[in-house]
């Protein structure tokens, strides 16, 4: 027995070094008495995937809207971002698919055409049926007979405001009364986005989308004039604006610190993209100053055959929640062409309806989305790789773990605050794993759970507690 172990115990510990070198291991702490915001939802823009599948088969676009706002067959999604088209000129064909968002005054002495977008109000209402609960309308560009350059996709330099000084006025009525038609048709925008990224210098005549580049100063005066415009036609105690979905964090800071305060008072919500930027903390710091609701409005990123997309999206999605403190997080395509450059978590194809793919950012989304609903709260947690959520009965933990790293980790998971009652889990990996609901978890000891997560993985954990917090 003696020289048993004096062969075995040099191998046992061989093993144990050699396992400790290629697994890392950490813990997670989570304390539901430092309490951050309440998300109000996960959404997505309807430009411009709407304007194409709102025209698909009944059978079709229906399926499709189950998978984007159905909680129990898709993704829930309850935060909707229409997009107000400021149409084209008629001349031009220069658009993406789907980019030529119609008008609903094709010429300034045209009559309001409020038949037309038929195909994007489909989905609108769609969403609508199906829970979506908050809905912003969102304008790109102005109609192109407002424009210097006769064209909705931007200035011919991409460096100037496209909008003549002289349809300032006019745009701001045209923006009140598409908020103001579907509030008579049953559907009420809580918020009125007029900019899209204004300050970027990329919106050129001729180009694939609209676009229109606004300087501080006439950001100041379209958002006065927007908001006089909702007052005088009843609309301000529903709808509010937003402002003003910059490209990057730090984009939207110096925008905000140049709106004026008389601008401001119109102001209920700071929209910004998530593209780029360092400035998320104080821009949050910004928002609670100012008495702002704060929302991450628009990100998104081409799809992978891999988890890399899901991860990318899964560590964009933890530096929001965590650090901006995002009231709603909206993703920017949530449908698109299958194609090299795809940004869709489903993807489609434009020219064969029957077409239809779930790609993996789908299920990525879903991991958070599914899960963390509308009204629960985010809660700190010590790990900058896990998201933690409380429901509102305080009776539901939630915390979302992602491995964005290449080698199996084992987690710790230190739940000794709680007195759980049940508890599962669901995953999305490289392992043909897409949301798939584990049935082999371990139990928890001493309040520790501990569990091996795969390389490229997110891992979400459902706790249902005995007694609330």
């Amino acid at each position: 027995m003696v020289s048993i172990f004096k062969i075995l115990f040099p191998l046992t510990v061989s093993i144990l070094l050699s396992f400790a070198k290629t697994i890392r291991i950490r813990t997670v702490f989570v304390d539901p008495n430092d309490r951050w915001q309440v998300v109000e939802g996960w959404g997505t823009s309807l430009a411009w995937w709407a304007n194409k599948i709102g025209g698909y088969p009944d059978d079709i676009r229906n399926h499709i809207a189950d998978l984007v706002f159905d909680v129990n067959k898709g993704l829930g999604l309850n935060v909707i971002r229409y997009n107000i088209g400021g149409g084209d000129n008629p001349d031009h064909n220069h658009m993406r698919p789907g980019g030529a968002v119609p008008g609903f005054l094709p010429c300034e002495i045209c009559s309001y055409n409020w038949t037309t977008d038929a195909n994007q109000k489909w989905i609108l209402f769609a969403a609508q049926k199906r829970g979506a609960n908050i809905f912003e309308a969102v304008s790109f560009s102005p109609p192109y007979w407002m424009t210097y350059s006769n064209c909705s996709s931007g200035s011919k330099h991409g460096t100037i405001d496209n909008l003549n000084v002289q349809y300032y006025d006019t745009f701001a009525d045209y923006l009140t009364n598409i908020v103001e038609w579907f509030n008579n048709n049953g559907l009420i925008f809580r918020t009125l986005a007029p900019f899209n990224e204004p300050s970027s210098n990329w919106w050129k005549a001729n180009g694939s989308q609209e676009g229109c580049h606004f300087a501080c100063s006439t950001i100041n005066r379209i958002i006065k004039q927007v908001g006089i415009y909702l007052k005088d036609k009843g609309l301000s105690n529903q709808t509010s604006i937003s402002a003003a979905d910059e490209y990057s964090t730090d984009s939207e800071v110096n925008i905000i610190k140049c709106i004026d305060s008389d601008a401001k008072l119109y102001i209920s919500q700071y929209n910004t993209h998530a593209y780029h930027g360092k400035k998320s903390k104080e821009l949050f710091h910004l928002s609670q100053l100012d008495g702002k609701r704060l929302w991450m409005s628009e990100f998104g990123l081409q799809v992978s055959q891999d988890m890399s997309a899901s991860i990318n999206l899964s560590e964009q999605i933890l530096n929001d929640m965590r650090n901006l403190k995002s009231a709603a997080w909206v993703y920017w395509q949530a449908v698109d062409e299958v194609a090299v450059n795809s940004w869709g978590l489903i993807g489609v194809n434009y020219s064969d309806t029957n077409i239809l793919k779930n790609n993996l950012g789908f299920y990525g989304f879903a991991q958070y989305t599914k899960f963390i609903r509308p009204g629960y709260q985010i809660i700190t947690s010590n790990d900058h790789d896990t998201l933690a959520a409380c429901s509102p009965d305080n009776q539901t933990i939630v915390l979302v773990c992602t491995n964005k790293n290449n080698i199996t980790e084992v987690w710790n998971l230190n739940v000794s605050i709680f007195n759980i009652n049940s508890f599962k889990a669901f995953r999305t990996s490289n392992n043909n794993e897409t949301l798939t609901n584990l049935t082999i978890i371990p139990n928890i000891t001493d309040g520790i759970l501990t569990y091996f997560n795969p390389a490229y993985s997110i891992t979400t954990w459902i706790f249902s507690l005995a007694i609330p917090i």
